[in-house]
C-alpha cells in the first residue's frame, strides 16, 4: 500500500447505535418490499471516506477515486443481497473489493482512470493485477489473515493498520471497550498461529518442518542475537522459512505496515 493508509473514520462516523454485524444482516434480508437505504446509508457514512482515501492511490483523480468506491461499495451490497456479503469486517473487504475492481479496470478499457505508477508496463509486460497482489514476503500473513473471523478481522484492521482508538471497532462490533480489547488480544494471537499453520501447509519440504518449532519459539520472544546457529543457516538457506521469519518479526515491530501489505499489496 502507497503512501497514507485509509482516514481514520471515527471522526464523519460517530458513535452508533447497530453494529456492521446488524446493518448487514438488515441487508441480506431485504426482500425490495421496503427501502434498504438505512443499512446503505449507514454503511456508506461508516466506510466510505476510508475506502475513497484507498481508492485516490488506485486512481490518477478524484472523480476516478469516486467512481471506483461507488463501484466496490455496489458490488457489496449486491452480495449481501445474495447472503454472500461482509458482516463484521467490512472495512478490510470493501477496500480488498476496491484493489479487485481497479485490476478489473485494467482489462476492460478504463487503464486511462488508473494511476499512472499502477498502470501496466508495456516494456516488462506487467499487468496492473500482480502490482496489486500482496507481495512474496507478505502471502503467508494475506492467508493467515483470511482465516479469522469477522470480528477478529475487523478490530486488527481498525486499531493496528488505521490506528483507531478502541472505541472505533467496539462501536462497529457492538462491544464495549473492554471486551473489544479482550477480542483484541485475541485475535493478534489467532493471528501468529494461523502465520505457523500456513508456513507448515506450505513448507516445501520435511526439514522446513523440523525448524518449525525452534521458528515460533525463537520469533515469540523477539528473534535476534539470541538466534540457534541451526535456525540461523537454515533461514540461510530457506527463502520460505526466512519469509515466515520476517513476517513473524513483525509482530513485534512492523505489524501495521505488514498488515495492510498483506492485505491490500498497493
Amino acid at each position: 500500500m502507497k503512501g497514507e493508509g485509509p482516514s481514520n473514520s471515527w471522526d464523519s462516523a460517530g458513535p452508533f447505535g447497530i453494529s456492521d454485524g446488524e446493518l448487514s444482516a438488515e441487508l441480506q434480508k431485504w426482500t425490495g418490499s421496503a427501502s434498504a437505504l438505512h443499512p446503505v446509508g449507514e454503511l456508506l457514512d461508516r466506510h466510505w471516506a476510508a475506502a475513497f482515501a484507498y481508492a485516490r492511490l488506485c486512481t490518477d483523480g478524484p472523480r476516478a477515486a469516486g467512481m471506483l468506491t461507488t463501484a466496490a461499495f455496489t458490488r457489496l451490497f449486491g452480495e449481501s443481497l445474495h447472503q454472500a456479503g461482509p458482516s463484521a469486517a467490512w472495512r478490510p473487504h470493501l477496500l480488498v473489493t476496491v484493489r479487485r475492481i481497479a485490476a478489473e479496470w485494467d482489462t476492460d478499457g478504463r487503464q486511462e482512470l488508473l494511476h499512472p505508477a499502477l498502470r501496466p508496463d508495456p516494456a516488462s509486460g506487467e499487468r496492473v493485477a500482480g502490482r496489486l497482489l500482496p507481495p512474496p514476503g507478505r502471502r503467508l500473513l494475506a492467508r493467515a489473515f483470511q482465516r479469522l473471523p469477522q470480528p477478529s478481522r475487523a478490530v486488527l484492521w481498525h486499531t493496528e493498520v488505521e490506528g483507531e482508538p478502541l472505541a472505533v471497532p467496539a462501536a462497529l462490533l457492538g462491544l464495549d471497550e473492554e471486551s473489544t480489547a479482550v477480542e483484541l488480544a485475541r485475535a493478534r494471537d489467532r493471528l501468529r498461529e494461523e502465520c505457523l499453520q500456513t508456513h507448515r501447509e506450505l513448507a516445501p519440504d520435511a526439514e522446513c518442518g523440523r525448524y518449525l518449532r525452534m521458528l515460533d519459539v525463537t520469533f515469540r520472544r523477539g528473534g535476534g542475537l539470541a538466534m540457534d546457529p541451526d535456525l540461523r543457516g537454515h533461514l540461510d538457506g530457506c527463502g520460505h522459512c526466512a519469509r515466515t521469519a520476517d513476517q513473524l518479526a513483525r509482530f513485534h515491530d512492523g505489524l501495521p505496515l505488514a498488515l495492510a501489505e498483506a492485505v491490500l499489496g498497493w
